[in-house]
């Protein structure tokens, strides 16, 4: 028979026994040895129960959607330890991978042979790993100082721009189109944490991070909304610090994210002052009555 030919039936035959392996575990894959005489001779052969060192193929999926087959080589006993030989396959998203046995280690098309050892990407025991790297940072899981770059940073300016802090023109992204942390946002950091009464620093902590995500997903700018009887938010707020400095009102200016309620007494004080300056009151805080308020105070 031609080497060529005979070649390809052991190829075939090795398919098909890894077949079997990956369906049915290695318990169900017979072991086949091949005979390179002239009578060709496949022969099948079967381990005694003394002498099982047949391979057992394990699945684990980590918490991380990683998964990894481990291969484990069982014996009779336990006790001899000299005899246990364990190997395993790890596979995550990076496009390099390593196998490791008890003698062989494979990486990258690279083979390294060496006699009674492992040799493996992290450890010894024949674990082996292709781990990959995530550059995604969530907001607040770390501090952030100028130069910095990633998705978080992105929120930080969205938020920043919500609050009127800084202008999407004061967006800078680097070369890989990836927002960073400029010196528009450290100076926008910095009021910030001014309002909220927080240690001023050139720096973004995750205190700071957090109560920026919940600030911006509650704040209301006056005129975003039209304002009735019961109304609360920060909007009402700087209604009633508009107020207050008009002289309408007395009382504590509140700080920019505080909430108010726009009660009744607020209403009556609100429609006495524009009434006595001629202004239309139809119960209710629109962009009208707005624009004519601080239109008045910059007067």
């Amino acid at each position: 028979m031609k080497k060529s030919f005979k070649d390809l039936i052991k190829g075939i035959v090795t398919s098909s026994v890894a077949a079997i392996a990956g369906v049915h575990g290695a318990d169900a894959a017979p072991s086949v040895t091949f005979k390179d005489n002239s009578e060709d001779v496949l022969k099948e052969k079967k381990s005694s129960v003394q002498n099982d060192l047949s391979y057992k193929l394990m699945l684990n999926i980590t918490s991380d959607d990683d998964f990894f087959l481990s291969g484990h080589r069982s014996h009779s006993s336990h006790r001899s330890h000299s005899s246990h030989r364990s190997g395993s396959s790890h596979y995550s998203s990076s496009h390099t991978s390593h196998y490791s046995s008890s003698s062989t280690s494979r990486s990258s098309g690279s083979s390294n042979r060496s006699s009674g050892s492992t040799t493996t990407s992290s450890t010894t025991s024949g674990l082996y790993s292709a781990s990959s790297s995530k550059s995604t940072n969530s907001l607040g899981s770390r501090t952030v100082t100028k130069g910095m770059s990633g998705e978080d940073i992105k929120l930080l300016s969205d938020f920043f721009v919500k609050l009127n802090y800084m202008t999407a023109n004061n967006i800078m992204k680097n070369s890989s189109g990836i927002v960073e942390c400029n010196e528009a946002m450290i100076k926008a950091a910095r009021e910030y944490q001014a309002d909220k009464g927080f240690t001023i620093e050139d720096k973004i902590t995750s205190a700071t991070a957090l109560a920026l995500k919940t600030d911006s997903a509650n704040y209301r700018k006056l005129g975003s909304r039209i304002i009735t009887a019961g109304t609360t938010g920060t909007d009402v707020s700087e209604l009633k610090n508009l107020l207050i400095d008009l002289g309408v009102i007395k009382g504590k200016k509140k700080a920019k994210y505080d909430e108010t309620q726009f009660d009744e007494t607020i209403a009556e004080m609100l429609e006495a002052y524009l009434t006595e300056n001629g202004v239309e009151w139809a119960g209710k805080v629109d962009s009208r009555v707005v624009t004519y308020l601080k239109g008045v105070l910059n007067d």
